[in-house]
């Protein structure tokens, strides 16, 4: 599955280029070399470069009729040049852009790019807030700022489970407003695909492959078909209307459990025992799901809350509800428990 991401993250494929420059080498170049920070840094130029600047606009603005079209035409270089792994030009074209229309949203868009190859989503996502400022609809951010996101999944992939599956949730968000406001934009589609498959909705993972081929998406991968026909092959559970809704409980010692379950929280009561919490909910499995204690809703001041996490894997949907396998991260003991779903 790993490679599956890396194959499919565009600004990850300048591993040339990483060979080449590290972003302290960036960093330390670009004191000395303005053309390499975003706007040129915000920095009061010279009256040399004042004056060069305004030759070079005047000279762009003969092949283009408005500002805003010969920006774009500059981004445009510059991403040529970025897929080239020849970053710096790439940086110069999208502060050329800026100086031709420093209204044109997509500059933000490039100069996310720059940092996102150097593995640095905060910055990215920095230049791309200031982007969306502009243009809250410019969906090649919004899935660019979606891919952060992934990076951050990835990096966390096999040592914080739950800390992944939050930024793969936020890179989920960012790629369906993306979807929202251009479903023809291949990218979000084939992204979104990816994200499902390692949230383990295979209906979903079809679903916005299946768009993003017949749009003809030509950066969809053989390997990443096959992982996802393998994988879904075996998924024969489907877990989706159990993620949320009202559930109880019971047994003679406990009592009656009641639970009501959203797609990130749930509320457990049970008045025999006298609680009643507020739990985060994180699906790590399409029918595995993580439990952890984030309010103790009968005493709000209390803040000595258990750090206990309980790991549930569903398994088996009855008539009823379904039955559980649940073990916690302070006691691996497997305590089976059934479930009754409330209409």
């Amino acid at each position: 599955m790993k490679n599956i991401l890396i194959l499919t993250f565009i600004t990850f494929s300048l591993s040339s280029f990483g060979q080449q420059m590290t972003f302290e080498n960036w960093n330390k170049q670009s004191e000395s070399n303005i053309r390499l920070l975003p706007k040129y840094g915000d920095i009061e130029k010279t009256e040399k470069q004042k004056k060069s600047d305004k030759e070079f606009k005047k000279d762009v603005m003969k092949s283009f009729k408005t500002k805003n079209e010969a920006s774009n035409h500059m981004i445009d270089i510059g991403f040529k040049y970025f897929y080239k792994g020849d970053i710096k030009t790439a940086m110069y074209r999208f502060n050329q852009a800026y100086l031709l229309d420093n209204n044109n949203s997509n500059i933000y868009w490039g100069y996310g790019a720059i940092y996102m190859s150097f593995d640095k989503f905060d910055l990215s996502r920095k230049q791309y807030e200031e982007g969306l400022k502009l243009d809250p609809r410019n969906d090649n951010i919004l899935i660019d700022y979606g891919t952060t996101y992934l990076g951050e999944f990835y990096t966390y992939f096999e040592i914080d489970s739950i800390k992944a599956i939050d930024y793969l949730d936020k890179a989920i968000e960012k790629l369906s407003k993306a979807y929202s406001f251009n479903p023809k934009n291949t990218n979000s589609s084939y992204k979104l695909s990816i994200c499902y498959l390692y949230k383990n909705d295979c209906s979903k993972a079809n679903k916005y492959l299946n768009e993003s081929e017949e749009l003809g998406n030509p950066n969809i991968t053989v390997a990443y078909k096959n992982e996802l026909k393998e994988k879904c092959r075996h998924n024969k559970m489907d877990c989706s209307t159990l993620k949320t809704g009202k559930f109880e409980i019971y047994d003679e010692t406990s009592g009656l459990t009641k639970i009501e379950r959203t797609e990130k929280f749930q509320i457990e009561e049970n008045i025999k025992i006298g609680y009643k919490l507020k739990l985060k909910v994180t699906w790590i499995k399409d029918c595995t799901y993580q439990l952890q204690p984030i309010q103790d809703l009968l005493n709000p001041e209390n803040k000595d809350l258990s750090k206990m996490i309980v790991t549930s894997e569903i398994t088996k949907i009855t008539d009823k509800g379904y039955i559980q396998v649940s073990s916690s991260n302070i006691d691996p003991t497997k305590v089976k428990t059934e479930l009754t779903k409330v209409k």
